[in-house]
């Protein structure tokens, strides 16, 4: 029987990379343009109509192998592809969902990519019944459960694939001001591999200086000065997210500032149940299974050691009345932007110069 491949998700970059990856490895490692084994069919070509575009893949499907001994056919970047198999959809459409439900002639391969896949509908269960591969390449968001190990795991392959170490504080900068499209993260870590060079490893001042000014990373460098004091960078930072012209930055910055705050305030709390007084980056490598055991929600427990010691080393730095304090001018901030009492350029750079 032949195989059949699916490739969705909402990772336009990394799905159309994998689909790629796919027929490479099915044709023995040539490029699929130029293979010929491979027939490509272009499910993206916008003149198209859905029914143009189902006849030509039947056709491909239905056609042998010509010249070679397989034939692999890849339906490449079809915009929507549950339409494939729509219970409304012309004739043709249906033929061709009756095909791919079928047993494939051992010569073939399939290759299917595209957005649009809902395992509710009929493309789903068809392919599922089939016996298809299926693979999904979603975009990574920060509010997923594991976003920080997800990237982690990528930074680290990039920096065995280079040669390079990535420094703790790089690898945690990169983290959480590139957003999860996987298309944006290559290009920001080809930039970084050309800008150092034969460097043996990339620094925090590397990522500051290549990677692209976007909101996060701006926002990432202003929370950061608050925390550690820095009145000059954090009124930079605030400058450039104000040239920015992002719609509504100045509640986002309000409440990213409360919780970061609120997390310092409950790191405090999470040392003295390990008992941690002078956090150092070993501290968390060796904390001990009884600890664990007995605080297993502890929040510090949860991150990488690095993350953890730079957490406690800030938190350290305030005491309770001083967290109390600054979240007050936090809060008399947030009124005064919600009100419309006053300009908000000048309120976030007063509280800015008061939280400093």
């Amino acid at each position: 029987m032949g195989k059949l491949y699916l490739i969705s998700g909402d990772d336009d970059f990394a799905r159309k990379q994998r689909a790629r990856e796919t027929v490479i490895m099915l044709a023995g490692g040539g490029e699929p343009e130029n293979a010929d084994d491979v027939e490509i069919i272009q499910g993206d070509l916008p003149e198209l109509k859905n029914e143009v575009i189902a006849d030509r893949f039947l056709e491909s499907l239905r056609t042998p192998p010509f010249l070679a001994p397989q034939k692999i056919v890849w339906m490449r970047h079809h915009p929507d592809l549950d339409s494939l198999t729509s219970d409304s959809a012309p004739a043709v459409v249906k033929e061709l969902a009756a095909f791919l439900s079928a047993a494939l002639p051992e010569e073939l391969s399939v290759v299917i990519d595209g957005p649009g896949l809902d395992k509710r509908k009929t493309l789903w269960k068809t392919l599922t019944k089939a016996g298809a591969v299926i693979e999904l390449s979603n975009i990574t968001r920060a509010t997923d459960r594991n976003f920080a190990e997800t990237r982690r795991n990528i930074l680290n392959n990039f920096a065995k694939t280079t040669g390079k170490r990535l420094r703790p504080d790089a690898m945690q900068y990169l983290t959480e001001v590139i957003g999860g499209d996987s298309g944006i993260l290559a290009n920001e870590l080809d930039k970084l591999a050309s800008y150092t060079g034969n460097a043996p490893e990339i620094t925090l001042n590397d990522c500051r200086a290549i990677v692209s000014r976007t909101p996060e990373a701006v926002i990432w460098e202003y929370t950061e000065a608050i925390q550690n004091g820095r009145k000059e960078l954090a009124l930079h930072s605030l400058a450039l997210l104000g040239r920015q012209n992002e719609q509504g930055f100045e509640l986002k910055l309000i409440a990213l500032l409360s919780n970061s705050f609120q997390k310092t305030l409950n790191c405090r709390q999470a040392m003295q149940e390990l008992g941690i007084r002078h956090p150092s980056p070993g501290a968390f490598e060796n904390i001990s299974d009884e600890i664990k055991a007995k605080y297993p929600d502890n929040p510090l427990i949860k991150l990488h050691p690095y993350r953890a010691f730079k957490m406690c080393e800030a938190a350290v730095k305030l005491d309770g009345a001083s967290i109390a304090r600054k979240l007050t001018l936090i809060r008399n901030a947030n009124r005064a932007l919600v009100s419309g009492g006053g300009d908000p350029r000048m309120t976030l750079e007063q509280l800015t110069i008061n939280l400093c």
